[in-house]
């Protein structure tokens, strides 16, 4: 990437714990912003531009990440911003369903920085 600024990333988790790995994983490389939830997630792309959504998926009993996703596809400017699934579903076929749900990339539960740097990059720069 040829700019000095950094992609613009907005995680939303509702684990106050993982809440802290991702922000600890991702500064420095990227600007993140974590939120909790649905409705601080759509605060959040009201008043910002963001390169990639980091979307947990089980954010609460009633509330999914693909949920969030869709709503967020719905706001004006965002229909193309790329979304990465953050899940603990690791069997097979939940990779293929989460991006057949809208999901441009798929990372499970527990993850490294490798995980997260290498499905932000690609969604950043498709092949």
């Amino acid at each position: 990437m040829s700019t000095a600024q950094s992609p613009r990333i907005l995680a939303v988790e509702d684990n106050p714990e993982t809440q802290l790995l991702l922000e600890h994983l991702l500064k420095g490389s990227y600007d993140v912003d974590v939120v909790p939830g649905i409705e601080g997630a759509l605060d959040a792309v009201e008043n910002n531009a963001y390169d990639v959504l980091l979307l947990d998926i089980n954010l609460n009993e009633d509330e999914t990440g693909t949920d969030l996703l869709r709503l967020i596809r719905e706001r004006e400017g965002m229909g193309a911003v790329p979304a990465v699934a953050l899940t603990a579903y690791a069997m097979p076929g939940d990779r293929e369903d989460f991006l057949n749900k809208g999901f441009d990339e798929y990372v499970s539960k527990p993850f490294t920085r490798d995980d997260l740097t290498d499905a932000i990059e690609n969604t950043l720069s498709p092949a």
